[in-house]
């Protein structure tokens, strides 16, 4: 399955209606491959629904021909627990998010990953555990529109010393929270980071 969340909400590529729960309430269309893909996703953006979901005989090859629409951006993330297996989490313009940020020019995606959760959280003592998955979401700027591809690792810190906001990205919050107790449906976040971390949770299960 592949998943570009569009103004926050999913348009999947799977090969199958059984979607479980999660998403049991989305749309779902056949895609045959003669429709136009840039038709679902403006159908997304400017409609109220709820996503779809876009049944395919080749999934990954439908990916690879919606990614050639879209300018690509590759940033890197991280998911970070300190030493009493407690989740970094902070809030950006309202909502609460996971560090994140664009992977600059001869960075490598671990590199760049590690750089923004330093900068935005203003922690350090780092080191990455392992590459957890990619995340997809598009948006559109000045008429252009671009699929943000998201390098997200699990990392582990011993930083004991107070975390910083990064202001100027818009982070007003940062904390360590109990990512067991941690309520993802009532979570103010956005639906991508939420799929993120619900993803996080059924790989511990």
């Amino acid at each position: 399955m592949y998943k570009f969340f569009i103004n926050d909400k999913p348009l999947l590529l799977t090969s199958s209606s059984d979607l479980g729960e999660i998403y049991s309430s989305i749309p779902t269309e056949t895609y045959f491959g003669q429709e136009s893909l840039m038709e679902k996703v403006r159908k997304i953006e400017d409609q109220n629904q709820l996503g779809l979901n876009l049944i395919c005989e080749d999934p990954t090859a439908v990916f690879q021909s919606l990614k050639s629409h879209f300018t690509n951006i590759h940033a890197g993330g991280g998911i970070v627990f300190n030493a009493n297996n407690q989740l970094l989490l902070m809030k950006r313009l309202g909502k609460w998010d996971l560090p994140k940020g664009k992977i600059d020019p001869g960075e490598t995606n671990e590199e760049g990953a590690l750089r923004e959760v330093e900068e935005e959280c203003g922690i350090d003592k780092l080191s990455i555990r392992n590459f957890f998955q990619n995340s997809y979401h598009t948006y559109k700027l000045q008429g252009h529109r671009f699929l943000k591809i998201t390098h997200w690792f699990i990392m582990d810190s011993d930083f004991m010393g107070e975390l910083i906001p990064q202001e100027s990205e818009g982070i007003t919050e940062v904390k360590w929270v109990n990512f067991e107790e941690l309520d993802l449906e009532k979570l103010d976040s956005y639906e991508s980071i939420r799929d993120v971390l619900t993803e996080l949770r059924k790989s511990q299960s």
